[in-house]
């Protein structure tokens, strides 16, 4: 999974991003719904939503994260819902996308 800054807005130094920049990748492992999840996101039409276990990467913490991320997995751009530090140990962290195309 690729987190990426898309194009259109401008860098940490002001200069105008013509192209996605590479922001930072990071290994995942995709949780399957099973069970009262996969019926209550059925119910819900939260079919376009995946989440994600990683590696914490303070990068990715609410305070140093920038706010226009988007998450390229399999070909697919997705947007951040949520990105939360797993029980608060910094060792791993759950990462809720949703498909944009």
């Amino acid at each position: 999974m690729v987190f990426q800054l898309p194009a259109g807005g401008t860098d940490d130094e002001g200069f105008p991003i013509t192209e996605s920049i590479e922001y930072t990748r990071a290994w995942a492992s995709l949780k399957t719904l099973k069970g009262r999840s996969f019926y209550a996101a059925a119910t819900s039409n939260n079919e376009n939503m995946r989440d994600f276990q990683i590696r914490y990467q303070p990068k990715l913490s609410d305070e140093k994260r920038p706010n226009n991320l988007i998450v390229t997995w399999r070909g697919k751009e997705h947007s951040i819902e949520s990105i939360e530090d797993d029980d608060g140990l910094k060792k791993t962290m759950s990462v809720r996308l949703k498909v944009i195309s």
